[in-house]
């Protein structure tokens, strides 16, 4: 699947969702299998076709795309979270409204209940994948030399990730910026960093969230990512990241620039989210 990237993201740019490549990408691993299926994202039954009419995966793709953004748009207007989206890929928009009905906020119980009412109601034995979402998330994982590896038990060296963050102390905060000629915003700063040791992270703070393998503060280790919320209107939960760097610091993009942070400053603290890691750096050294 990752020999359509380019394409994935150029279909998004239409609509200014190129920021989801890595979850699209995701979405068609789970809708195709990896298999040698012609329609890659399973967009024939979308437009009324039957399944595999759509033999070429350019069209796949557009038509799959266009979907996903009626999905987004919906949850955008619905006021539900990014997984209500994903599902709704699989179960159709009818989903966020279930949703949206139902708290906002999706969960593997609530798309069961929902698989069973429209099962009865279209006297079908079953109706779509109640587990597509944690279905498409195993997809969403890092990439290492062009392969998947498993963000739980990769390791490689926190220096080099910290010293490309650190050459970049004292420059400006960039919204959207994602290299040294722009700057950086914070999520683009990690992209940056991280592949320097072979590891490719999705755009956003809250994908790089949703990737990350969740921790306790008591586990927080060098390297690893520390979350926050509700530090700009985004729309979504996480808004903000940064890097563990030890000490009581991270290591950020800010509108304060890019730099070291006290965690224990106020405003960090009564924004934080929560900590992932991505890595499991061997031979992590406090900053």
């Amino acid at each position: 699947m990752l020999q359509y990237e380019g394409a994935v993201q150029a279909a998004l740019s239409v609509y200014g969702l190129e920021e989801h490549t890595a979850l699209v990408l995701a979405i068609m691993m789970q809708e195709s299998g990896g298999s040698a299926s012609l329609d890659i994202m399973q967009s024939s039954e979308s437009v009324g076709l039957a399944p595999n009419t759509i033999t070429d995966p350019m069209y796949s793709i557009e038509v799959g795309v266009t979907h996903f953004n009626n999905v987004i748009e919906k949850m955008q207007k619905s006021d539900v979270d990014l997984d209500t989206a994903i599902q709704s890929y699989n179960y159709g928009l009818g989903y966020i409204d279930f949703i949206a009905q139902n708290g906002g906020v999706h969960s593997e119980e609530l798309a069961k209940t929902f698989s069973r009412q429209e099962a009865k109601k279209l006297g079908w034995a079953s109706y779509g994948d109640p587990a597509y979402v944690e279905h498409v998330k195993r997809y969403v994982g890092t990439m290492r030399d062009g392969q998947v590896i498993d963000v739980a038990n990769a390791s490689a060296d926190f220096q080099v990730v910290y010293e490309t963050m650190r050459q970049f102390d004292g420059y400006p905060y960039q919204f959207g910026g994602m290299n040294p000629k722009t700057s950086f915003d914070c999520s683009g700063l990690m992209v940056w960093a991280f592949r320097e040791i072979g590891v490719n992270l999705p755009r956003t703070a809250q994908e790089q969230f949703d990737i990350s393998k969740k921790i306790t503060a008591d586990e927080l280790q060098p390297g690893d990512f520390i979350f926050f919320t509700g530090t700009y209107e985004a729309g979504r939960p996480v808004t903000h990241i940064g890097m563990y760097v030890g000490d009581g610091k991270m290591f950020d993009a800010n509108g304060g620039g890019i730099g070291f942070t006290n965690l224990n400053e106020r405003y960090w603290q009564e924004h934080l989210y929560g900590y992932g890691r991505i890595v499991d750096f061997v031979g992590g050294e406090d900053g």
